[in-house]
């Protein structure tokens, strides 16, 4: 059974997903994920909402340096940022998507919030059950 997945991204990175300009995101931790299973997009600050879904395709591990070497065109990220942000670190985790769709109408955290006043976006991954979290998006009458 696939799972469903809310991930927190920048917004500067969620605008190249969906131009298709990025296909990997980038994180230090591997996820509990498969390929199929669904990505809920968080856009962080300034924005806070749920802007897109997508699918996981693949989880790429490995270190750093293979990971920009094999795919730097599909991380949509610069060397210097990249090489900041795996400082020290041994091991790269890129979450490859596919079938990325923005939503017609964002979902703010205010939003949110009226259903589930304590709910806070993760710092990377917060996995979700979907039957709670399909009757909670129908109560949010958007």
């Amino acid at each position: 059974m696939s799972k469903l997945i809310l991930i927190s991204i920048k917004e500067k990175y969620v605008r190249k997903i969906l131009s298709g300009r990025k296909t990997i995101e980038l994180r230090k931790s591997v996820p509990k994920a498969s390929p199929g299973d669904t990505l809920i997009i968080y856009t962080t600050q300034p924005k806070k909402a749920v802007t897109a879904i997508a699918f996981v395709k693949n989880i790429l591990i490995c270190t750093p340096e293979e990971m920009w070497l094999c795919h730097k065109e599909y991380l949509g990220i610069d060397k210097v940022s990249f090489d900041e942000y795996y400082k020290n670190h041994r091991k790269a985790v890129g979450i490859e998507i596919s079938e990325v769709f923005q939503l017609d109408a964002e979902i703010l955290l205010s939003a949110i919030k009226l259903i589930h006043p304590r709910f806070s976006p993760p710092q990377t991954f917060k996995y979700l059950n979907k039957f709670t979290t399909l009757r909670d998006f129908k109560n949010l009458n958007i």
